[in-house]
């Protein structure tokens, strides 16, 4: 993993190359660091003015809906009061996404749902700040914009999202069917139970407890053939039925303190039921 920042003042970088490779990461690894000499970054040198910024802040308030915690960010650069006051606000452009960023973190730390549709993001590099300073979203609307790729989800994959809007997106043609949709964009948010405004199984896991030590299972029988064969063909017709393909249209039936208990009387001399 790398990650590359600005420091502007020449006695910050001096420090951080005093200390390559005398950190340590989580693993006990030692961390490199290069510092090298560079141009001040677009997001830098096209920071917001403080002005700018505060009229930032009204427009989203407006925006902005107390009771349900959501800000509803939809086609922002064609708002009109940021147009009228020459603020070009470019969500792709990182110092665009920074400063909404900011007043989110600054005004609506509780957020729990963005809607940043029809703003022709092509990637979610500044989004991902939302995870330290929104960490409460739940539901985020990314329609109709320009995404080509789901591995750019993986960049938010630590929201804890619930409900999530693709539509409209390039991505959507990478995969062959709705299965596959939506397993991937599951595996980045295993908590989602809406996507696209369908309604999603909830996801099923199950906790096995395993003894250090298992010794393997052999197969193990006593009693005629007859009572065998009998026995074999009910459990073959029971996981035929109930534990074979798609199991989600028995989610009804399961309960967190069910159990299965069978009995089978069996006399040999009449093996008829």
């Amino acid at each position: 993993t790398q990650a590359q920042f600005f420091v502007q003042d020449v006695s910050t970088a001096s420090a951080l190359k005093n200390v390559n490779y005398k950190i340590r990461d989580d693993e006990n690894q030692k961390i490199r660091i290069f510092v090298s000499h560079s141009t001040v970054p677009y997001s830098v040198q096209n920071k917001l003015k403080p002005e700018q910024m505060e009229q930032l802040k009204l427009t989203m308030n407006k925006r902005y809906d107390v009771f349900q915690q959501a800000l509803d960010l939809q086609s922002f650069r064609f708002e009109q009061d940021l147009v009228d006051h020459d603020i070009d606000m470019i969500l792709n452009r990182r110092n665009c996404m920074d400063a909404t960023i900011k007043i989110i973190e600054e005004n609506f730390p509780e957020l729990l749902s963005l809607n940043l549709r029809s703003n022709k993001l092509y990637q979610l590099d500044g989004l991902s700040d939302i995870i330290q300073k929104a960490p409460k979203v739940k539901i985020l609307n990314l329609s109709d914009n320009e995404l080509k790729s789901a591995w750019e989800l993986n960049k938010i994959r630590e929201l804890k999202l619930e409900e999530l809007w693709l539509e409209g997106n390039p991505l959507r043609n990478n995969f062959s069917n709705e299965s596959t949709y939506v397993s991937a964009i599951r595996n980045c948010f295993p908590k989602l139970l809406c996507l696209d405004g369908q309604q999603l199984f909830p996801s099923l896991t199950v906790e096995i407890k395993v003894a250090d030590i298992m010794t393997p299972s052999k197969e193990s029988y006593r009693g005629s053939e007859t009572l065998k064969n009998l026995i074999l063909q009910f459990l073959q017709q029971y996981y035929w039925i109930y534990d074979y393909g798609d199991r989600r249209g028995l989610l009804v039936a399961y309960h967190d303190e069910a159990c299965f208990s069978l009995t089978i009387p069996f006399n040999a001399e009449d093996p008829a039921p």
